[in-house]
């Protein structure tokens, strides 16, 4: 069996990449970076697609024995890391299913909050 495609972080020179579908409920938080997008192109994902302002890039990463989604910006320090934002990303060609090891939704960790909001939210 293949070992799937999605690694920890590496430098993205890929330009081209897999477009997948954005699900979320009738909520869209502006805090998310997806916010307001229905596809987002998956940059270490084969595929023909390249990444635009309608169709952002974002990268596929392994955390212990499932996959995440994110985006490819830096988080600047004044913020927390990413993290799930109530979305999910699908998609039916195989070569996403193939990446992520599974035949699922997969979670997008785009949402970013000032250390501020996290510990008066979160504690």
């Amino acid at each position: 069996m293949a070992k799937p495609l999605c690694v920890g972080v590496i430098l993205w020179s890929i330009i081209m990449g897999l477009l997948v579908s954005v699900y979320r409920s009738d909520y869209d938080c502006e805090m998310n970076a997806f916010h307001g997008k229905k596809q987002i192109c998956v940059v270490n994902v084969s595929g023909p697609f390249e990444p635009s302002a309608e169709i952002p890039a974002a990268r596929l990463e392994r955390r212990g024995n499932h996959c995440v989604i994110l985006p490819v910006a830096e988080v600047p320090t004044t913020m927390t890391p990413f993290m799930f934002g109530g979305t999910f990303a699908s998609s039916s060609d195989s070569r996403f299913s193939q990446a992520t090891g599974m035949y699922a939704a997969i979670p997008i960790h785009d949402r970013c909050e000032t250390w501020e909001q996290y510990n008066l939210l979160s504690r």
